[in-house]
């Protein structure tokens, strides 16, 4: 037996966890019903809200949930342009290689950032997506005075 069969079982090993491990349908399926289900909980927290619009207190604390959300994605639009200058920075390095290996390295290594960047930033959107959607919930249901919602 050939360390090239022990690789390629060792590699076919691995691959087959990864398989096993990765993210099942079923698993989607719950994670999009979850979604659907405070969606349309909050729709229906939003209607339920309709008597008290003409109340400013209402008004005042959606003024604040919205701030406090602007005020998070303007912390992660910065946090984005400062991770693409940052890889900017590294991308002047490349002139500095001197031989293809090096340069070939360092271009990888460019390319895996860039998608870590992309990949980071998507997260943290949905993240917030899923945060905002949370957070109104849960207020609509204080401005509803739903004292069962309010001592969870």
């Amino acid at each position: 037996m050939s360390n090239t069969d022990d690789n390629v079982r060792q590699l076919s090993a691995a691959l087959d966890a990864t398989a096993r491990n990765a993210a099942a349908p079923a698993k989607v399926d719950t994670l999009f019903s979850n979604w659907l289900a405070r969606g349309l909980n909050n729709a229906g927290s939003t209607l339920a809200l309709l008597p008290s619009a003409a109340q400013p207190q209402t008004w005042f604390s959606l003024f604040q949930l919205q701030q406090s959300a602007l005020q998070k994605l303007q912390q992660q639009q910065s946090a984005w342009v400062e991770h693409w200058l940052g890889w900017l920075g590294e991308a002047e390095k490349l002139r500095n290689a001197n031989t293809l290996s090096k340069l070939l390295e360092q271009e990888c290594n460019l390319a895996m950032q860039a998608v870590q960047i992309v990949g980071n930033y998507a997260v943290n959107l949905s993240d917030l997506q899923e945060n905002l959607e949370v957070n109104y919930g849960y207020w609509a249901q204080l401005q509803r005075g739903d004292p069962e919602r309010q001592n969870s």
